[in-house]
């Protein structure tokens, strides 16, 4: 009878200390584990990712566009852009992000001279809140961004399979001078541990002002480490503008993504 109950004893204390291995191998797994970086960058897609809580993340873009016109083979710059586009994102848990984003435009015509203007848009605030039926596979978001004088609001999403996703973006975009004009992105990308690559159409249309213009671009990430990734990708973008009919530009965009925690 001893015996016996001091074999249940030893198996019982065994089974206590490998239930408490057990769940101290999960805890360090989960704390060494690191999300797959996300971003907004590169493209014009907003991200369906939500970021953890306490999650901290700094987007950079720095662009150069020029608008042209064609006149049988010779192209003319008829206006030039250089664009700093800053964005902070914010992991508050519970499905819900913040962020804060401002632009910074240097604007120069060619024909007049070398020199840039600058100008500082308002900053731009925005909430990003997951929508139920997010999983692995499949994420969706809603996506509120303002800077007081400007509204735009979207739907996200997003569909993974294996190194493939295809996703995009679909709302409105409604400021001061505009009435409500729908805008909508679509992209098709492949990603692995260390590179990705994408392709990419979006536009806005329905505006009130003839502002709808048609664009695409494609490029590439590359990932300097788990939570830094370096961005280049380039476009063309033809579209309507007030009293001057047909608009269109070409762009090259480079910059980064770094999680700082």
């Amino acid at each position: 009878m001893r015996v016996l109950i001091l074999s249940l004893l030893i198996l019982g204390l065994t089974s206590s200390m490998h239930a408490q291995s057990t769940d101290t191998a999960a805890k360090q797994i989960e704390e060494c584990y690191i999300a797959p970086l996300t971003s907004d960058r590169p493209g014009q897609t907003f991200s369906a990712t939500i970021l953890h809580r306490g999650s901290l993340q700094w987007q950079q873009g720095f662009e150069w566009r020029d608008f042209y016109s064609r006149n049988a083979d010779v192209i003319n710059i008829n206006q030039r852009q250089l664009i700093n586009q800053t964005s902070l994102r914010l992991g508050l848990g519970y499905g819900i992000e913040a962020g804060l984003s401002f632009n910074m435009n240097g604007i120069n015509q060619p024909f007049f001279d070398d020199e840039f203007s600058w100008d500082f848009d308002n900053p731009n605030l925005m909430v990003r809140f997951a929508l139920p039926g997010s999983n692995s596979r499949f994420q969706w978001a809603a996506i509120v961004q303002s800077s007081f004088s400007n509204l735009d609001y979207r739907l996200a999403a997003n569909l993974n399979d294996g190194p493939w996703s295809v996703g995009g973006n679909l709302g409105f975009y409604h400021n001061e001078d505009e009435a409500y004009s729908a805008q909508w992105t679509v992209i098709l990308a492949y990603s692995d541990q260390w590179y990705g690559v994408f392709a990419e159409v979006y536009g806005l249309s329905l505006n009130a002002a003839n502002r709808d213009y048609l664009g695409f671009d494609a490029g590439l990430s590359f990932a300097i480490g788990p939570n830094f990734q370096w961005e280049v990708f380039a476009g063309n973008q033809a579209g309507f503008a007030p009293g001057i009919n047909l608009v269109t530009s070409y762009f090259v965009n480079t910059g980064f993504t770094w999680r700082i925690r």
